[in-house]
């Protein structure tokens, strides 16, 4: 195009955006009525006013537009040209076309060489339409067909905030768009589609990410580090400085620790990021059986090295206080992690791992004998004591000649890490699997994808958690403003109704029942201890034995269920019935399982180095020790407006006494509280690079790594026709050949 004016210069920008001021086309209220067709002289106060009245003229005529070249002044730079092009102008560039010979796979061509434009200059204060092609040499569409156009496919503001909000909550593009079509009254109001929503949320991440996807992150703790010093967080790098391993938890999961860090589990088999790492949930449930997070971790690799830096870590986020039993799968290099981290903790295995592998180990005996698992079930779990597990277990082993098989003995060489009868004196909260951490993963699934940047990782995972401990909060309403039924007449159901969370009373409130389908027999006893065999009317096994101390009114069963889970078995209740015990003494109510459990004073925090009145404690130390019990003044502060008036109270009062002692130690050297020994967030400079990407093809199927077995199954499909595996009913050879 030649110059308009002879001090103008013509500047190419296909890439250049104007600036968009004033009124959005598809938020205005447009007239209904065709607009006037432009023709040259037409003016217009603006170009944001040129294209709104364009969008509306190219969208009733049926055409799409995009914005051409930009003429500048040559004196001072402004703009005093504007293009409008039909976007089907001119042709794709060659490289961009393709040959028999190239596999890259492009889009369908849509470029004609239409020379229909609109060209605008300014004049003074206003624009002029100095040039107007009229005539398209391809297809015009209809007004509603036009709205698939890209010009006319844009999204309003107020879309876009809702498109936020949406994929914030773990919406897909499809769902974004349905919600938007109901919301606007209709498909015919929204005039995008699923890939222009994706095309959106990518351009708009991108435009975050870029100072770096690790980075990002890294300043997203130290931001939360900043608002709540009781938020952790560690990494480690590469050689080459990329984000390898990474740790982060809040002081929410920091508090529950301190009352349910008992047992914990974790479990590292979920993939929810583009990196491919697995994401580590250190999991265990709170005294509403509902999983909780004590942190969580992202992981490059599955090494001894990596998972031991992760316990480490861990360990440290807890002020060194480790849990009474860990449950994991039986990957060795957490079990070595483990055994160096924690010597003196109770180490299990996840059964389900373990069983779920059976059918893949023991294939020849499942098909050979139809009896074998329900043996093999019966002998985990119906052996009451360690000795008639080894008997049952030698016994099996014998009948099936199964002597030789490997798996077979290696989980029986670990028996004391997972089997039941030599797990259960041990408290676990009920829990013999790592499947909270699977529940979790399932959980997250609603807030993450295998696509999901690391930024936006840690952001979608503090909004997941968010709601976990709303749904914690719902169930307490629950139990506090609501009466369970009571189904018997013993003291000790009401009594426990009022103590136990909804979801342990009802636990107890089976147990209770289930005991009066129970007969028991006495068969030792003596002055102190009685013995008494418990089993079910009409069953001769299994049998539990209960030993019932006469003084002290206490008992104990070979079922171990209060060991192992924190409630009376159903065996010991038929006892204490039979003996009058109506009402149970407190240690067989946990404290841990009542709706009070958070209620719990806050255990001394042990410093190590550091004793009372000493003077060469770190800063950090004593900030730590200072955080453990604002912690729970803030728990138990926000119960109620008399409880936080309180404990507004007692921190001014602190505040008080501490200005106090700044004025009497004002003669003496002043100390800075963000000593070198405190963590400074905000002076920490550190060039954190992105860990590398693992080439896939396309978008992974799965988030979730799975075993070979299951791998196994997903290809072994069978005809429904010819019942031969390896395919499916329509593309059965034999079903061709006889059409």
């Amino acid at each position: 195009m030649q110059n308009i004016h002879e001090d103008s210069t013509i500047v190419s920008s296909d890439d250049m955006l104007e600036s968009v001021v004033g009124i959005d086309p598809l938020n205005s209220r447009l007239p209904t009525e065709p607009p006037l067709e432009p023709y040259e002289g037409m003016e217009f106060a603006s170009i944001e006013e040129t294209r709104i009245y364009y969008t509306r003229y190219a969208k009733n005529t049926g055409f799409s537009f995009r914005m051409g070249r930009v003429t500048k002044s040559r004196t001072n730079g402004m703009i005093i040209g504007r293009e409008f092009l039909c976007s089907k102008e001119g042709f794709r560039a060659k490289k961009y076309v393709k040959e028999e010979s190239n596999s890259i796979i492009v889009h369908d061509e849509t470029r004609v060489g239409c020379k229909a434009m609109l060209y605008l200059k300014k004049n003074g204060e206003i624009w002029i339409v100095s040039r107007f092609v009229r005539e398209h040499n391809h297809e015009l569409f209809s007004p509603k067909s036009s709205q698939f156009l890209r010009v006319h496919r844009k999204k309003t503001n107020v879309q876009k905030k809702l498109i936020d909000v949406l994929h914030d909550s773990g919406l897909g593009p499809s769902k974004i768009r349905s919600v938007l079509c109901t919301e606007s009254g209709g498909v015919d109001n929204v005039r995008f589609s699923p890939q222009d929503v994706i095309n959106y949320l990518t351009e708009k991440r991108q435009k975050k990410l870029e100072n770096g996807d690790a980075q990002m992150m890294l300043s997203y703790f130290k931001s939360c580090q900043l608002k709540n010093p009781g938020f952790f967080y560690a990494f480690q790098m590469d050689a080459e400085g990329r984000l390898a391993n990474c740790f982060w938890v809040d002081s929410r999961s920091k508090m529950a620790y301190k009352y349910f860090g008992d047992v914990v589990t974790f479990d590292p088999t979920y993939l929810t990021n583009k990196y491919k790492m697995p994401f580590v949930p250190f999991t265990r449930v709170n005294h509403h059986q509902q999983s909780i997070l004590f942190g969580c971790a992202l992981l490059w690799d599955e090494t001894i090295e990596s998972f031991f830096w992760l316990l480490s870590t861990w360990l440290e986020a807890m002020n060194g206080i480790s849990p009474k039993t860990i449950i994991t799968d039986q990957d060795a290099a957490i079990s070595n992690a483990v055994a160096k981290v924690f010597p003196k903790v109770n180490h299990h295995y996840c059964m389900w791992h373990i069983k779920k592998k059976v059918p893949e180990y023991l294939s020849r005996v499942y098909h050979e004998h139809g009896e074998f698992k329900n043996q093999f079930y019966k002998c985990i779990h119906q052996s009451t004591t360690v000795e008639e597990f080894d008997s049952d277990w030698e016994a099996m082993i014998d009948k099936y000649g199964l002597q030789d098989n490997q798996w077979l003995n290696n989980i029986f060489s670990i028996r004391e890490k997972w089997i039941p009868a030599y797990v259960r004196h041990n408290f676990c909260a009920g829990m013999s699997t790592t499947q909270r951490s699977e529940s979790m993963n399932k959980y997250f699934k609603d807030f993450l994808n295998s696509s999901t940047s690391l930024s936006q990782f840690v952001t979608q995972y503090e909004k997941a958690l968010d709601a976990r401990y709303n749904k914690e909060r719902e169930k307490t309403f629950t139990t506090r403003n609501s009466k369970p039924l009571l189904r018997t007449l013993y003291p000790m159901e009401e009594e426990t109704s009022k103590i136990y969370t909804r979801k342990m009373f009802r636990i107890f409130q089976d147990e209770l029942v289930g005991s009066q389908l129970f007969i028991t027999e006495k068969v030792k006893f003596s002055i102190e201890v009685s013995t008494y065999k418990v089993r079910e009317i009409y069953k001769e096994k299994p049998i539990y034995y209960v030993n019932f101390h006469v003084t002290s009114k206490e008992a104990n069963c070979s079922c171990h269920m209060f060991e192992y889970s924190g409630i009376l078995c159903r065996h010991v209740l038929c006892v204490f019935i039979k003996k009058k015990v109506y009402c149970l003494h407190s240690q067989y109510v946990l404290h841990r399982w009542s709706i009070n459990a958070k209620k719990e004073k806050v255990k001394e925090v042990t410093i190590e180095g550091f004793q009372e009145g000493s003077s060469n404690a770190s800063d950090t130390s004593l900030f730590n020790s200072i955080m453990v019990h604002s912690l729970e003044l803030s728990e138990r502060g926000s119960q109620s407006k008399k409880h936080h008036d309180i404990a507004i109270q007692s921190l001014q009062n602190g505040i008080a006494k501490l200005d106090l002692l700044d004025i009497e130690e004002s003669n003496k050297k002043f100390v800075d509280s963000t000593s070198e020994d405190m963590p400074k967030v905000s002076d920490v400079s550190i060039a954190l690079h992105d860990p590398p990407l693992i080439a896939t093809k396309g978008r992974p199927r799965t988030l979730r790594m799975k075993s070979s077995l299951e791998m196994v199954r997903k290809g072994s499909s069978t005809c429904s026709y010819c019942m031969k595996k390896g395919h499916t009913k329509p593309k059965c050879p034999n079903l061709n050949q006889t059409r």
